[in-house]
């Protein structure tokens, strides 16, 4: 299993995929940022709203509307195309159906957070080497949870990195779990964001737009979220997602 193991993390992170799913992450960053840049004259004026002003600008736009599509591009897909070519029925003759989902399941989770946390990381190496960490006017774009206290910037950037990677890793998870249900690469990529937008819309429809599946890409977008909020959102979607992966993958894997 090991080796089997190892070899999918290869397939999942070594891959053109891979390559894909970071260059949209980091295009749609830089073609969200880069025309606030003309507003304003020189980079001293910039600088002035500090590194996690820009941080935080960083992660709206086009990457946190497509973020849970551009999560399933690595390795998501790969279910529905091994069950469809006849190669899971291959692997499953070395070995159980339990060890050949747990493979899958955690190579795609990795895959998912990393295609989205590497591209926020090295936002935060930007930010932070290119504007002061301390804003010199009065501005406070966020407060992370409405429940505690604002972090020191450089705190808040880190947590959001990990809150990426968890939502990467979550959409993937999503998406791997439409995989195995319904047995095409289509719905592996779509679904999750579909199923983001729809109830997105019914929770802020609502009165709820804490519990937007939005919240879980930026807990600094609603003022409303807490770190119960917010943890109870992943373990629902964790639990009903993996429920759903073990249970279809059992039952159409051979």
């Amino acid at each position: 299993m090991g080796s089997y193991f190892a070899s999918e993390i290869r397939r999942a992170i070594l891959s053109r995929s891979f390559l894909v799913g970071i260059a949209l992450a980091v295009a749609g960053m830089a073609a969200y940022i880069l025309p606030k840049f003309e507003f304003y004259p020189d980079l001293a004026e910039m600088g002035r709203t500090g590194a996690q002003f820009w941080f935080i600008w960083m992660h709206d736009g086009y990457t946190s509307l497509f973020a849970s599509v551009i999560a399933t591009i690595p390795f998501a897909v790969s279910y529905a195309q091994e069950r469809n070519s006849g190669f899971s029925r291959f692997v499953l003759q070395r070995l159980s159906v339990f060890r050949y989902s747990v493979v899958k399941l955690v190579s795609n989770a990795l895959a998912g957070g990393l295609v989205l946390a590497l591209p926020s990381a090295a936002a935060l190496i930007w930010v932070t080497a290119t504007f002061p960490m301390t804003p010199r006017i009065e501005l406070n774009p966020s407060i992370f949870f409405s429940n505690l206290p604002p972090p020191e910037p450089l705190v808040y950037m880190s947590l959001q990195v990990m809150a990426v990677f968890l939502y990467g890793a979550l959409s993937a998870t999503v998406g791997l779990a439409a995989s195995v249900l319904f047995r095409n690469a289509f719905y592996a990529n779509v679904f999750p964001f579909t199923l983001g937008m729809v109830f997105g819309f019914v929770f802020s429809f609502a009165g709820l737009g804490h519990l937007s599946s939005a919240v879980m890409w930026s807990p600094s977008v609603h003022i409303n979220a807490t770190v119960i909020s917010f943890a109870a959102q992943h373990l629902v979607v964790w639990t009903l997602s993996l429920g759903v992966y073990m249970r279809f993958f059992k039952l159409r894997s051979i």
